[in-house]
């Protein structure tokens, strides 16, 4: 009776052994709340099929290279028309960048929520600012299924809502360690400098321009990151947001720091392969001309050019303020070395070898 009773428990562990072991590894749901603070439900983690309109970057930081096969669908505009070099940089080395679908980008106006629909992702991966524009996409999605994840870098230096979008990421990418590290680097970069931007008095004016005569007033995110790294943002006496100023209030206000927005075809040429001396005469040309050579700035060789990919979005935004905070306050924050940290972060957390020249200064 014994040896029935035992023979009867081993088939019985046999037949329910491999039921619990495929219910133990097999893909679950998950609810997250993202960045606008909406409940959005993920049939399955770790995601296995990505569309994304924006911080492809941050991405693959969190994901690995493997991350970089799961996109199914992008803003394809994000790299190849807005960040040239980095569009070059990236399909050199993965050719087959090429053929993602291309799902339209949210501030051109040209999303296209039926093809993403046909694509049938796990989830669409969008930045906050895109919200407004999308609106309606984001209804047409989730009734088809289609969950929409919003996350946020575009606050600056902002350590509390890096740290919500890359934990969230983490937890779609089935990541959470990966997350972790980053955002350990993130705060090791950002938090030393923010404590001692607190004990700054004295504000350099500094004026930061992107293309022509475009600035950034009180309310925008790369106004306030001049006022965050200890300097006075001249646009904000007169813009909330973006606008284009009158040359003649530049040379009224006659700023200490010039910084302008750079990119292949904007200002000065900057990114990926890019060498120094073209970097270093374009800038020149552009503070030949009026009104720029009139300016106490350019005389006392105290204008740079920085790299778009800084300002805008993304949590390397720690570059941008260890370059404001070494121009701002050098005698300060001279140590600080942005050029390696941004090597260091290529090193940890990019699939791609650093190389070429993203900021540069008057000589």
């Amino acid at each position: 009776m014994m040896k029935q009773s035992l023979l009867l428990f081993l088939t019985i562990l046999i037949i329910i052994l491999p039921m619990c072991i495929k219910e133990e590894t097999k893909d679950v749901g998950i609810k997250i709340v993202d960045t606008l603070g909406r409940e959005v439900y993920l049939k399955k983690v770790p995601v296995e099929r990505i569309v994304i309109t924006f911080n492809v970057e941050e991405l693959i930081a969190v994901g690995g290279e493997e991350v970089l096969k799961k996109i199914i669908g992008w803003s394809r505009y994000y790299w190849e028309g807005r960040r040239p070099t980095v569009w070059k940089v990236y399909t050199e080395r993965y050719p087959w960048l090429k053929k993602i679908e291309d799902v339209g980008y949210p501030w051109k106006g040209d999303f296209n929520a039926e093809k993403v629909i046909k694509l049938k992702p796990d989830v669409v991966i969008m930045s906050k600012e895109q919200y407004k524009y999308v609106k309606e996409d984001i209804k047409r999605l989730e009734d088809a299924g289609i969950p929409v994840v919003f996350i946020d870098y575009y606050e600056p230096f902002n350590i509390t809502m890096h740290e919500k979008s890359t934990y969230i990421l983490g937890k779609i990418l089935g990541k959470e360690d990966r997350a972790k590290e980053l955002i350990k680097f993130y705060k090791s970069k950002v938090s030393k400098v923010l404590n001692e931007l607190r004990k700054i008095k004295k504000k350099p004016n500094v004026l930061l321009l992107g293309k022509s005569y475009i600035s950034y007033g009180r309310n925008h995110y790369r106004g306030k990151m001049i006022e965050i790294a200890g300097g006075n943002n001249v646009a904000a006496r007169v813009l909330e947001m973006s606008g284009e100023l009158n040359p003649e209030f530049i040379i009224k206000e006659n700023p200490d720091i010039i910084i302008f927005i750079g990119k292949v075809g904007w200002n000065v040429d900057l990114g990926y392969s890019i060498d120094r001396n073209i970097s270093k005469k374009d800038l020149e040309e552009l503070i030949s001309k009026k009104p720029w050579n009139m300016l106490k700035a350019v005389k006392e060789k105290k204008v740079c050019a920085i790299h778009i990919y800084f300002v805008h979005g993304h949590i390397f935004d720690y570059i941008a303020l260890e370059y404001f905070v070494k121009w701002f306050h050098p005698k300060i924050f001279n140590h600080i070395n942005p050029e390696n940290d941004w090597k260091e972060f290529h090193e940890k957390f990019l699939p791609v070898n650093y190389s070429g020249t993203w900021a540069i200064c008057m000589e």
